[in-house]
């Protein structure tokens, strides 16, 4: 067995089966913290169900993942010298699944620990995914989704001052939500023909720059009654709503930015798609 190649418990659940039709197989996979130095963490996953949250364990990961072993294959790796952990399913070549395949589709549930810094990133395909990312210690995260439905929330402080989040959004539904639980100050976001949400409600411990392209997609952002906001705006057609926003030289500001303690910042720059701006009361 390899370095990178961790413990893993397999059973198979392969029997005899008419042509055409799926082998479901089950793979777990361990590995326990050893020590608090920070790693990067990657999960692919092309297309089924996935959940993550904080392990509550001593593991520095679990992963539980049910798989079609015809058309997917699982990767689980972690490459000690660079302390780098890959999880996730994998498509077999350029193979499609068809609908029943698709309604069918696999799952995976993984736990990563919350004792060591981390920089995690996501490469998700056709995925309906619940990520509960509060209890981390997040330096970095990168989510990159195609034709997927997910949501993300920070429902516990994230335990490390989070850098800059990068968000792609394809054909996708994305939702962050709690993130000023998440300590982040700069988000970076793509969004296609999706949607993408993030919601910056609650007590934020720093300003929050966002900077933003859409192409056909729509950005909502949510923030705090008393949080000031500027708007650096550039759209073809789209843009925002600007009622209770002043213009000023380089660009709209709310009417309570130079009061406002805390500050979100958002440059927009959108060929069809929009942006909406809500508030939520303090």
């Amino acid at each position: 067995m390899s370095a990178r190649t961790l413990f893993v418990t397999a059973s198979l659940l392969a029997c005899a089966a008419p042509a055409g039709a799926q082998t479901w197989r089950t793979v777990e996979a361990s590995r326990q913290t050893h020590d608090t130095a920070a790693i990067s963490a990657r999960i692919e996953y092309a297309a089924g169900k996935l959940d993550l949250k904080s392990a509550t364990g001593p593991a520095l990961y679990h992963a539980a993942l049910r798989y079609d072993a015809d058309q997917t294959e699982p990767v689980v790796q972690f490459d000690n010298a660079n302390r780098a952990l890959t999880l996730g399913v994998h498509l077999r070549g350029a193979k499609m699944m068809n609908g029943e395949e698709e309604h069918q589709s696999g799952s995976m549930t993984a736990e990563l620990s919350g004792a060591v810094p981390m920089d995690l990133s996501l490469e998700l395909g056709a995925v309906e995914g619940d990520l509960q990312l509060g209890g981390l210690r997040l330096t970095d995260l990168s989510i990159r989704s195609g034709a997927a439905d997910i949501t993300a929330r920070f429902d516990k402080p994230n335990r490390e001052q989070l850098r800059t989040m990068n968000l792609q959004v394809g054909a996708a539904q994305l939702k962050m939500l709690d993130l000023a639980n998440a300590g982040v100050s700069r988000i970076v976001a793509e969004v296609g023909a999706g949607a993408l949400t993030l919601d910056l409600g609650g007590t934020l411990a720093r300003d929050v720059d966002i900077t933003a392209t859409l192409a056909v997609g729509g950005l909502t952002v949510n923030v705090a009654e008393n949080t000031g906001v500027f708007a650096d705006e550039r759209s073809f057609v789209g843009g925002f709503k600007k009622d209770g926003f002043s213009k000023r030289a380089d660009g709209w500001y709310s009417a309570n930015y130079d009061s406002a303690t805390r500050h979100v910042r958002v440059h927009l720059r959108a060929f069809v798609g929009g942006m909406t701006l809500t508030r939520t009361q303090n």
